[in-house]
């Protein structure tokens, strides 16, 4: 399997998909989110937009779907749901690296976020990504980074 792993994008880079946007997808206990989910992440799989997602989105994703949830996800069905994002164009996966991880230090000092999120906001500033579909609004303490709640924000969709 061959995955892009973009070391810089464009101004316009494809906004990042939370994890909590992946779950919903498989998440019965709240259909609305998850019909929401499933219209955001099918655009992108009919090539309608580009999204991005981290490496960390995916691992996080596979921990939540198999361990953490009341009835957990074969790791067959997540192991192939990743592989669709990982193959398909319309997906730019982010990789993060030690620089990423020492911004991170900064960013949760900066704006009090947790490790984890910050280090997603110091992948997705490497990436000149500025947007990210997620319903956590701690996002909102970034002043560059701009949050859009599927779930609530009627401009949702980009």
């Amino acid at each position: 399997m061959t995955v892009r792993h973009n070391q810089s994008l464009p101004a316009s880079a494809p906004p990042l998909v939370d994890t909590n946007v992946f779950c919903y997808l498989f998440d019965a206990r709240d259909m609305r989110k998850s019909q929401l989910s499933k219209d955001l992440i099918a655009r992108c799989f009919r090539s309608e937009c580009h999204y991005s997602v981290s490496v960390q989105n995916l691992a996080e994703l596979s921990v939540v779907m198999t361990e953490k949830i009341g009835l957990p996800t074969s790791h067959d069905f997540i192991r192939q749901f990743i592989s669709d994002i990982a193959r398909f164009d319309g997906w730019t996966i982010l990789q993060y690296r030690v620089d990423s991880i020492l911004a991170a230090l900064d960013l949760q000092s900066d704006y009090s976020l947790h490790f984890w999120d910050a280090l997603l906001v110091a992948t997705m500033k490497e990436h000149s990504i500025d947007t990210i579909y997620s319903e956590d609004i701690h996002f909102k303490k970034v002043p560059w980074l701009k949050t859009i709640n599927p779930y609530v924000d009627q401009e949702y969709p980009v």
